[in-house]
Formats: C-alpha cells, sequence, structure tokens
C-alpha cells in the first residue's frame, strides 16, 4: 500500500533517494534552494508536513572546516558533526504537524547524538527512528534500492517498533538486504565504524597505489 512520504532535503542525496521511494509512494519534497522533479511533488514545507506520514530528514550534518580528513587531524581538538540544519528540520515539523508523525533520520551523526541532541526538541506525540543510509555519491539510486543492509534505530531498540518502515522499504528493493534493528546509539555507531573502515580500505589502496 503507497505511503504518503516527505524529504526535508532533496539535494544531491535526497532528491534521489526521495525518486526512488517515488516509485512506490506518494512522496513530497522540500528544500531550502529550488528543485525541480518529475516524480517527487516539490513543496513548501506547510503542506510537505501535513500531508505526510513519513518524514525523512535528510540534510546536511556537515565537517567543521579542516576536519574532512583531507589533512591529518589528530592533533585537533575532536569536533562533532554541524546539527543545525537537523535541528531546524525538527522545529519545523514540530511547527506544521498537527497528528503524529514518523520522523527518520538518515544523516550521519555521531553516536549518541539522537538522544542527547534530537529526541528532546521532537514533540512527544511524533516517533523518531534513525535510518542511515549506505550510499555513495554517483551512485545514489542504485545504492538506495540494491543496500549492502538497512539499519534501523529506535529509543529501546524493539523491532516492532520498526516493521512498517521495513514494509516501506520492501517494494524498493531490488536485491534482498538484511535488516538491522536496534537503537539509535547502535545504529549511529554501525553507520560510523562502517565509514571508517571504508576510509582505511580506500586510504590502504591509496598507498599501495602511489
Amino acid at each position: 500500500m503507497k505511503k504518503k512520504i516527505g524529504f526535508i532535503g532533496i539535494g544531491k542525496l535526497g532528491l534521489d533517494c526521495a525518486e526512488v521511494m517515488a516509485e512506490k509512494h506518494e512522496v513530497r519534497g522540500y528544500d531550502i534552494y529550488p528543485r525541480n522533479s518529475n516524480s517527487v511533488k516539490v513543496c513548501d514545507i506547510e503542506e510537505l508536513v501535513k500531508n505526510s506520514e513519513w518524514i525523512f530528514i535528510a540534510v546536511p550534518t556537515p565537517h567543521a572546516e579542516g576536519y574532512d580528513g583531507s589533512v591529518p587531524s589528530s592533533h585537533m581538538e575532536p569536533r562533532d558533526f554541524g546539527h543545525d540544519a537537523v535541528i531546524d528540520a525538527i522545529n519545523k515539523v514540530n511547527q506544521h504537524a498537527k497528528t503524529s508523525k514518523k520522523v527518520v533520520l538518515i544523516s550521519t551523526v555521531l553516536p549518541g547524538t539522537t538522544r542527547k541532541h534530537f529526541y528532546s526538541l521532537l514533540d512527544k506525540k511524533h516517533q523518531f527512528l534513525y535510518n542511515p543510509y549506505l550510499i555513495a555519491m554517483g551512485s545514489v539510486k542504485w545504492d538506495m534500492a540494491n543496500p549492502e543492509m538497512v539499519m534501523i534505530g529506535t529509543e529501546t531498540g524493539d523491532p516492532r517498533e520498526m516493521r512498517d518502515l521495513i514494509d516501506i522499504y520492501r517494494p524498493l528493493m531490488k536485491n534482498n538486504p538484511r535488516y538491522v534493528t536496534g537503537t539509535w546509539d547502535e545504529c549511529e555507531a554501525i553507520k560510523i565504524f562502517y565509514n571508517t573502515f571504508i576510509s582505511a580500505k580506500v586510504g590502504l589502496a591509496n598507498m599501495i597505489q602511489d
């Protein structure tokens, strides 16, 4: 059955993901910059929130300047990702939602971020899920439909809280991925460790090539 889905953030990642979702569901998209799509209805934030059962937050969580891995940073003070865009999206959901929503964050954050910084900001009538994607720029749509795994986290990690989201993904998948369920913190950690492992492999391959 088609679900009513909204994407806050339809940039390089979000728009392609929203268009994959639109193959099976009714999808709206909002971004602070003008966007166009043949399959996603681009609208203002108020229309998106009011007409979506599920709201996916796909906004940037950027590194601080100098922490992008282009230069050594081990001697520098540890810094977190930027959270401003996520917090703004949560505030917009609170402002415009008259009924309960399922809010899904797909942006990469450090372990513990959702529990410490985001959940307390969201009105308690809504459900907050963490669902980071394993996607590479340049192959977003293929990666979206052929994931190695789908990670879904909730406050308690109860798999029963994730069934509806799994039902959204199943008709989209071209392969048969495994679904990894856990708490917000566990899924945040898996995503960060996965990214770190990939970066280590790329660094090793580059060193061998050099």
